[in-house]
């Protein structure tokens, strides 16, 4: 599986520093999470997702990550997750899917590591998790009719979303008390188990693994499939966890 190459690495290095010399006494820690502190990663597709832990997330401290955020947003870097030290706990509770995906997979860059030790409410990630699911099935609706006469629209949102929609399939694994297999390839084969056949989502991943795209028949008819196995996907994330 795609991991991080040492330039990306050398930059991750140094934004971390860059971050924890603007913030002073008040940074906490910097972690990296998502696909580039797994096996997922991307090269010229995926983000670099890091969460900042702060003492208290005053103004002043906001004031100062702006420039260095703004520095390395052209290189890859996704707005970063500002954190409260005190708020960590309180986010696994009132964004437990969020916070989960991060406690799961991640990696210190500096500082001190508040996710570590981190805890899941199951509940509110049931409630999350059905929510979630349910509101991304009406978005994905909503642009396949806005859309469908477009078929490399069609492609690029089918590329974009089916990271989500196996994080979702991750979640509903967790919550039925499946062992959690590690990369997307592997949460998929084990959702199929659970959710039945999914080739459409399947051949979507494999393009977006493979920076690679179809052409527009058989994108257009991918992505009728993709709808059909997305609704089946949520039909049994909400029957489990509403």
């Amino acid at each position: 599986m795609p991991t991080l190459d040492p330039r990306a690495g050398q930059q991750l290095e140094a934004y971390a520093a860059e971050v924890m010399r603007a913030l002073g006494d008040a940074g906490v820690g910097v972690v990296l999470y998502g696909s580039a502190a797994g096996g997922d990663w991307v090269a010229g597709r995926s983000d670099i997702n890091t969460a900042i832990v702060v003492r208290r997330a005053a103004v002043s401290a906001l004031d100062a990550l702006a420039p260095v955020i703004a520095r390395w947003r052209p290189k890859g870097f996704a707005l970063p997750v500002l954190l409260d030290q005190d708020q960590v706990a309180q986010a696994s509770h009132l964004f437990p899917m969020e916070l989960d995906d991060i406690r799961r997979q991640h990696r210190l860059l500096a500082g001190v590591n508040p996710f570590s030790t981190l805890a899941t409410d199951d509940a509110a990630l049931r409630r999350e998790c059905a929510q979630e699911a349910f509101g991304k099935l009406l978005r994905l609706r909503a642009y396949y009719v806005e859309h469908a006469a477009r078929p490399a629209d069609l492609g690029g949102m089918m590329v974009e979303s089916v990271k989500t929609f196996i994080t979702v399939i991750r979640h509903l694994l967790r919550l039925r008390g499946v062992e959690e297999p590690r990369g997307f390839a592997a949460v998929l084969t084990a959702g199929e188990a659970v959710i039945g056949p999914l080739p459409a989502m399947r051949r979507v991943l494999e393009q977006r693994e493979n920076n690679a795209s179809a052409d527009a028949p058989e994108v257009s008819e991918l992505a009728g499939r993709y709808v059909d196995e997305v609704e089946r996907l949520v039909g049994a994330v909400v029957a489990h966890c509403a």
